[in-house]
């Protein structure tokens, strides 16, 4: 009789534990952010450069990796260093036409009070009315200390990265320390090379995505004459790697930009066109024949982990949550106790098994 009520009880109990667990891991995660989130950038940069230096060693036999290596850690510096040119580039030159901007934006808020009636509307009525100035101000100066945050970590992202590279050459060794039986060997490494392709091929696609969509973004931005063309298709290219809202947001930033610096709307609508048909065009057909089921999660849970790792972590939490809950769902998979979970991400409901393994799977034998 007691063993009964033990075994109807086991399964609340089991979810009362996980509900706990789950609670105490988002807490954990939320205070140690700042510890651990230079940490999670260290190691999907670390991934790009292994991946890229491994692609290049595969183009050739008398490519030895170590070159290869070289060669894609001198890339991503020039990359940062080639971002850090542009941003303060187009600091300077906003800066220096700053006058002209709110000139136009004057002459647009004449403009919309003329249509509601409102003839004092201005942007010194809005200052006073709404403390602009002091909330810029403030604003200027979180995101001076973002940035300073971030140039500060950047020194740490790149020990991290050093060091994982330093103990690349150890890991199977620790695998087998740490998995002494042989099946349970090979299913951890079975586990990890899923992990594995999964972001290797979630970020190489992403990467040329937002390349496609910033290079065709950039020729629009230019030919239409829009000031900083440039730093808004880095914006562009950065924003592309946030699901869902950073493809909107990289259409909406350069078109309010345009609204300011632009007198036509005809110029403005062409290039809102330009860019939203980009995104479109790109995001619906070239993406998802590239992506394919790479990252098997459903739509609702890609929004959902966007929510929570931006609550989390910030921008950083928002760049990384599709990778970062491809890695929980594998993970959840493999025990019996938390594989419902991974079940309810996955897209198909077989969150364990890598594209090969599903066609394999779902094949129909021939006659």
């Amino acid at each position: 009789m007691a063993e009964s009520e033990n075994r109807t009880t086991d399964p609340a109990v089991r979810a009362s534990l996980l509900f706990i667990a789950f609670i105490l891991g988002i807490a954990g995660l939320y205070v140690i952010r700042d510890l651990i989130t230079p940490f999670a950038l260290a190691v999907f940069i670390w991934l790009i450069i292994d991946a890229f230096a491994r692609w290049m060693d595969r183009l050739s036999p008398k490519f030895p990796y170590w070159v290869a290596l070289i060669i894609a850690v001198l890339t991503v510096v020039a990359a940062f260093i080639g971002i850090g040119f542009i941003i303060a580039d187009t600091a300077s030159d906003i800066v220096k036409q700053a006058p002209l901007y709110e000139a136009k934006l004057q002459m647009m808020f004449e403009w919309v009070g003329g249509i509601t009636g409102q003839e004092n509307l201005s942007v010194s009525t809005l200052n006073d009315r709404f403390g602009l100035s002091e909330k810029l101000q403030s604003g200027l100066a979180g995101f001076a200390s973002s940035i300073q945050g971030v140039l500060g970590n950047i020194s740490f992202i790149a020990i991290y990265v050093a060091f994982l590279f330093a103990a690349q050459s150890s890991f199977p060794k620790k695998m087998d320390d740490l998995f002494p039986d042989r099946s349970r060997r090979a299913q951890a490494h079975k586990v990890g090379e899923r992990i594995r392709h999964s972001i290797e091929k979630y970020l190489g696609v992403q990467t040329i995505i937002s390349l496609m969509q910033t290079v065709v973004s950039y020729i629009a931005m230019v030919a239409l004459g829009l000031d900083n063309a440039l730093f808004w298709a880095l914006v562009i290219f950065i924003l592309n790697y946030i699901p869902i809202v950073g493809g909107l947001a990289a259409v909406a930033l350069p078109v309010i930009f345009a609204a300011v610096q632009f007198d036509s709307v005809g110029r403005i609508g062409i290039l809102a066109g330009a860019l939203f048909g980009a995104q479109f065009i790109i995001g619906n057909t070239i993406q998802p024949k590239m992506m394919g089921d790479s990252m098997n999660l459903s739509a609702l849970v890609v929004v959902l982990s966007l929510t929570l790792w931006g609550a989390l972590w910030g921008g950083v939490g928002a760049f990384l949550s599709a990778p970062l809950t491809v890695i929980i769902m594998i993970v959840l998979a493999q025990f019996p106790t938390t594989r419902w979970i991974a079940v309810l991400l996955s897209a198909d409901g077989q969150p364990d098994l890598d594209p090969y393994e599903k066609q394999a799977k779902n094949a129909v034998p021939s006659l």
